[in-house]
């Protein structure tokens, strides 16, 4: 496995301690310290020290006031527990022998009382609490101790945590990093390696990079260059370009047979051609909406769009939506939840002889801006109410309108037909 050891942040990434937190730090600057504050005003302290956190709003009386919230918190051990399929995660990290380890900004004392009552404490070696380092996250102490303390290399790390801190953290400390979606309150200008939207993706992803490591990158060369090939011969005007594309299908046919022991011939049936079965195509839409209004993308005709397109057969469909976002918006973006699967013939104005199925994902901007491509003019942000003239193929005002519906609806639960 390429991370050899994975180290959690606790509160936000393991634990769903965010309301118990931010209530508990509320009512603290409210008795202690005469501050009344909403606690969206509050969420800067997830993932600091409570010192870090009282130092932020210039406030004194540090020792009292830390002892207050210690209390305050305490009281409402009751709201935290541990995120949904967390567990499942560990045990099986647990068992292919991965090194698991904590670097957090509690105390040892916190740390300690809640994994023991939750029943945590048993898989982790190496944990790293306040009282352990004299700088804390975002510096990279805290990681750099860990990887002092258990040997283990930069190049093996992945901490995994749900703030800008945690990726600063580790950035600095040269170890790959993951955001938790599932506890972030947002992505915008966190920069992470990997940005996993449930705990069980973060095995998805381990097992794809095993597989690379493994030796296995000739299947994802093959399988691009048999795309490019194929998007290539069925575009191409140039007749000489054709006999180029049909060179390079070739080339990936004779990848594929050299790894695998099957005839040109065989391989050319399985993989070089389109035949077998007929299943649908598979088409991503983005949908980014900030301030109640939504990104849309005008194409060189003048109708507008969600930025997507066809998933390349190299990619799955989250991944497909970032690089079309990319491509036809200059946003990075992350996907958050999947709004609807829809099948084209049912809802869109229907172009082809084949089916499509349309995935739609509500996405999160990291940063961008739109730049000069081959496909879209320019994009803009537009109410429900001053729509532009749609791309009924790609997305038609009633999906457009599903796609605010899901953003204003946490519990949304994704469409399909």
């Amino acid at each position: 496995m390429r991370y050899q050891y994975i180290v959690f942040d606790v509160d936000g990434t393991l634990l769903n301690t965010e309301e118990a937190i931010l209530q508990s730090f509320q009512k603290t600057l409210r008795d202690g310290a005469g501050i009344e504050k909403e606690c969206s005003e509050l969420t800067f302290c997830l993932g600091i020290t409570g010192a870090a956190a009282l130092n932020r709003l210039g406030i004194g009386n540090e020792e009292e006031l830390l002892s207050q919230w210690k209390e305050n918190l305490a009281a409402l051990r009751d709201y935290v527990r541990v995120f949904d399929g967390m567990e499942l995660l560990l045990k099986r990290l647990q068992a292919e022998g991965v090194h698991m380890g904590i670097v957090t900004s509690r105390s040892r004392a916190e740390y300690e009382e809640d994994f023991t009552r939750l029943g945590l404490y048993g898989y982790f070696d190496t944990v790293v609490c306040e009282e352990d380092t004299v700088n804390h996250k975002p510096e990279a102490e805290p990681l750099e101790f860990y990887m002092r303390k258990t040997g283990a290399r930069p190049e093996e790390v992945l901490y995994i945590g749900d703030s800008i801190y945690d990726m600063e953290c580790a950035c600095a400390a040269k170890a790959a990093c993951g955001l938790a979606l599932w506890g972030a309150g947002g992505v915008k200008h966190i920069h992470a390696d990997y940005y996993f939207p449930d705990p069980a993706s973060v095995l998805s992803v381990l097992e794809r990079l095993e597989a690379e490591d493994e030796g296995r990158k000739w299947l994802s060369w093959a399988m691009e260059l048999q795309f490019i090939a194929q998007a290539g011969i069925t575009y191409t005007k140039d007749s000489y370009d054709l006999e180029r594309f049909e060179r390079i299908r070739e080339l990936s046919g004779e990848i594929m047979s050299s790894y695998t022991g099957l005839s040109g011939e065989k391989v050319t049936d399985l993989f070089c051609s389109e035949t077998g079965f007929q299943t649908p195509k598979l088409d991503t839409r983005a949908a980014i909406i900030e301030n109640g209004k939504i990104l849309l993308v005008k194409e060189k005709d003048g109708w507008y769009s969600m930025p997507g397109g066809w998933v390349d057969v190299n990619k799955t469909v989250g991944e497909n939506a970032v690089k079309e976002t990319k491509e036809e918006s200059g946003l990075t973006v992350v996907p958050v939840r999947v709004v609807a699967l829809h099948d084209m013939g049912r809802h869109n104005k229907q172009l082809f002889a084949y089916g499509v199925c349309k995935v739609f994902f509500l996405c999160e901007i990291v940063e961008g801006e739109f730049e000069e491509n081959i496909e879209t003019v320019e994009s803009g942000w537009f109410s429900p109410d001053e729509l532009p003239v749609l791309s009924e193929d790609k997305n038609t005002k009633a999906q457009v309108e599903m796609c605010f519906d899901a953003y204003a609806d946490k519990n949304w639960k994704t469409v399909f037909d």
